[in-house]
């Protein structure tokens, strides 16, 4: 379903946000990576990067291994919890995720954990289901059929799990620490992209 190149660039706008590589390659945890589209259409943007991918599912991993090859790419996929990261503190530069956290049980210690692994002065760059979005749009949406229908199951889907109100993941993330640079509509108002960092000093006590 998202294996066609819309589905692909827009994931990898995601690296539209991400900080300039200085010297070494920056470091990038893609969580939730599924079939690993998201981390696919990262590096095709932008390939100054290092990029892990990790997924709590062997099956999505299993998915991820097959599309690379037809990508004819090649980065670290890593069988993991996010509750539990298997990384030492401050490993990345950079953490991002495509529709993941709406579908966490356990936000909380997700968060933690993200935190956790993120170096300080790091950036948090994702994309969630926007609560406010109207599954009205879709039939206008550019692009092909295979796509606008992933983006009416989405829609569906994430009703169901938990989307998120502006106001509400502001919040969320500013809880455990982050501080929040933009918080943006896109894909017609259907997902937010928020662009968050880890501050430098370690007090989670932020100021949203």
């Amino acid at each position: 379903m998202t294996w066609h190149e819309v589905w692909r660039k827009h994931c990898g706008s995601l690296a539209d946000h991400f900080p300039p590589s200085q010297g070494d390659k920056l470091s990038v945890l893609d969580l939730g990576i599924g079939p690993g589209v998201s981390g696919i259409g990262i590096l095709e943007r932008r390939p100054d990067l290092w990029l892990v991918g990790l997924d709590f599912s062997s099956e999505m991993l299993r998915h991820a291994r097959r599309y690379l090859s037809l990508a004819a790419q090649r980065f670290p996929l890593v069988h993991g919890d996010v509750t539990h990261l298997p990384f030492a503190d401050a490993s990345f530069d950079i953490i991002t995720h495509h529709s993941f956290l709406y579908l966490l049980g356990n936000r909380d210690a997700g968060l933690s954990e993200m935190f956790r692994v993120l170096k300080p002065g790091g950036h948090y760059v994702m994309l969630e289901p926007n609560r406010a979005g109207s599954v009205t749009v879709v039939p206008r949406m550019k692009g092909p059929f295979q796509f606008r229908l992933s983006m009416l199951l989405w829609r569906v889907f994430s009703t169901g799990f938990g989307q998120f109100a502006r106001d509400e993941l502001r919040a969320l993330l500013g809880k455990h620490g982050f501080v929040c640079e933009r918080l943006d509509e896109t894909l017609d108002g259907l997902g937010f992209i928020a662009v968050v960092r880890k501050p430098f000093e370690t007090s989670k006590e932020q100021a949203f």
